[in-house]
């Protein structure tokens, strides 16, 4: 999708694109600033959301649900 920005689905169909352009502030963020870091995330399964290995980051799902534009 871009820098910083991903489509997700959820299980109950609502979709769109999560945009983290203004999110990545703070220490235990900065190293998903780098495109390349950023772009290596995973689903995790056993937590149903985000994840980066690189730094064990993982992002709430109530807030990817919170952040979902929807696409027009």
């Amino acid at each position: 999708m871009g820098d910083y920005q991903m489509w997700l689905q959820f299980t109950d169909g609502r979709a769109g694109i999560v945009d983290f352009s203004d999110d990545l502030w703070g220490e235990d963020l900065e190293p998903l600033r780098d495109p390349i870091t950023f772009a290596e995330l995973v689903l995790d399964e056993g937590l149903a959301t985000l994840s980066w290995e690189r730094g064990g980051i993982d992002i709430s799902p109530s807030y990817l649900y919170s952040k979902l534009e929807s696409v027009q």
